[in-house]
């Protein structure tokens, strides 16, 4: 329950900085740069929160200790960078980033589940060409919002995500599977329009889903030609699919 509060609480906090910001709409620029930043910290955040709680609730030994330890410099580390990364681009004014990069999928993923401890990931890595062209930050963090969705969105079972990759034609699916609750019809119609709570539609004090990182994650793969959609049932978990122009 703290981390599902804490998670409410940063995105609350987001809101009430938009609030603050006369003429801001959810596609200005820089609302966009800012807002996205902000939402990227939850996930290093909740990390070190959780393995903090469970070093000082549990009974845990060195070894396990060490590596909790472990998890939560490798999170600060990615927090500073992300941080500095900020403000530099705020002073500078400068906002554009490189969509012409070679990513390596796999490789991404690799990070994306090394760095979540908590979670118990299926790898079934089956496509032969995973190269794409783009920007690693955006595919990273579309990864990592998926991953985010899960925890928020988890059973009573303990809770799985099986990533699967695929070849097709000159595109890659790249497929995240959980055991969640799932997602009830009505919402998935708007799942990624950002629509769960924006400054027109919703008290921030009452709302505790506002969508934000799902919308900055379509955003962002489309900006890279790439696309993400959703199946789900509720009960019975959800599958998210993204794919990616690869480089032939």
């Amino acid at each position: 329950m703290i981390f599902n509060n804490f998670s409410w609480l940063c995105e609350k906090n987001i809101f009430i900085f938009v609030k603050s910001i006369d003429n801001v709409t959810m596609k200005d620029e820089k609302y966009e740069y800012v807002t996205n930043a902000f939402h990227e910290l939850k996930s290093p955040l909740t990390t070190i929160m959780l393995a903090a709680e469970i070093i000082k609730t549990q009974n845990v030994d060195d070894k396990a200790k060490e590596s909790y330890l472990t998890m939560i410099l490798d999170e600060s580390l990615r927090m500073k960078k992300l941080i500095t990364k900020t403000i530099n681009s705020l002073k500078s004014n400068y906002f554009d980033v490189n969509l012409n990069q070679c990513c390596d999928i796999n490789k991404i993923i690799e990070n994306v589940v090394k760095s979540e401890g908590f979670v118990e990931f299926g790898l079934y890595l089956m496509a032969s060409r995973h190269v794409v062209r783009g920007n690693e930050e955006y595919i990273e963090s579309a990864f990592r919002e998926l991953v985010e969705n899960a925890r928020k969105y988890k059973s009573e079972r303990p809770l799985k995500i099986n990533i699967t990759t695929a070849n097709d034609g000159n595109r890659i699916c790249i497929r995240f599977s959980d055991n969640g609750i799932g997602i009830a019809n009505a919402r998935l119609k708007s799942f990624f329009d950002g629509d769960f709570c924006s400054m027109s539609n919703c008290e921030i004090e009452n709302q505790s889903d506002t969508g934000v990182g799902l919308y900055f994650l379509k955003r962002n793969l489309q900006r890279i030609n790439g696309t993400v959609s959703v199946e789900s049932k509720e009960g019975r978990g959800s599958v998210f699919s993204i794919t990616l122009p690869i480089i032939v």
